[in-house]
């Protein structure tokens, strides 16, 4: 299976940082980069779309990693894990005002640190986004798996996590539980609602029919009754219709 999750492990025991990148990718995280400092970390989290960051609290520098901690939540809406061989109440203290999504003592079985991040990306990436509902329901998580990370789409395709480009989407058609997801190059069928998935995209898409979702950056014509993209019609119902005209027109 690939996870499309981007990880950065940041840790100054080159070794340990080693093995759980090995880890990660033996299991299917096929991009995970390393780092040792506060400045290297802060330096790739600028250059990469990173969706989760692993962190040791000493890093043998001025700046720990609880102080990357506060630069994360200053900076970036992505979670952070902490791993650290401290567990003194001072250490606690410290490390609850950062908010981390989950905490682990070294040493750590790789089953724990593994499903610790499987936690932390789905809860995270939920639309509710609430920092203390913890979901095991990871099966259900993989069928129904609607999430738009770092500009896009998290689907399940067969047995594999993909990731779409929102960008590229033109609409999206639902029939009772399911919905077609028509992009430039080709066509994917999800499980899910259309008003759960809309929670997710943005203001570019908008609903103009109970059946169809559109992109609006995509829209090539309409009139009163549909909105082509390209050669393709898609109906406009009644109660959508001085909204979607109103949204063109802009």
């Amino acid at each position: 299976m690939t996870m499309p999750f981007t990880v950065l492990i940041v840790d100054d025991e080159v070794m340990i940082a080693e093995d759980i990148k090995e880890t990660l990718q033996e299991v299917g995280y096929q991009d995970v980069y390393r780092a040792i400092n506060f400045e290297q970390a802060t330096d790739l989290l600028e250059k990469k779309s990173i969706d989760l960051v692993m962190l040791d609290i000493n890093l043998n520098e001025k700046q720990s990693g609880v102080d990357l901690a506060e630069h994360i939540n200053q900076n970036y809406h992505i979670p952070f894990i902490f791993l650290t061989s401290y567990s003194s109440q001072e250490t606690i203290n410290q490390v609850k005002k950062t908010k981390p999504t989950a905490f682990l003592l070294k040493p750590y079985t790789e089953n724990l640190l593994l499903a610790s991040i499987e936690i932390a990306l789905f809860n995270y990436y939920t639309p509710q986004n609430l920092p203390d509902t913890v979901t095991d329901e990871f099966s259900q998580a993989e069928t129904d798996l609607e999430l738009v990370i770092n500009g896009n789409l998290v689907i399940k395709d067969k047995k594999y996590f993909i990731k779409i480009p929102v960008e590229d989407i033109l609409w999206l058609e639902s029939d009772k539980n399911y919905i077609d997801v028509k992009t430039i190059d080709r066509k994917y069928t999800i499980r899910g609602s259309l008003k759960k998935i809309m929670i997710n995209l943005p203001e570019s898409f908008i609903k103009c029919h109970r059946q169809y979702v559109v992109n609006l950056n995509h829209v090539t014509g309409f009139n009163s009754n549909v909105v082509t993209i390209g050669d393709y019609e898609i109906p406009v119902s009644r109660n959508e219709h001085d909204l979607v005209l109103n949204k063109l027109k802009m």
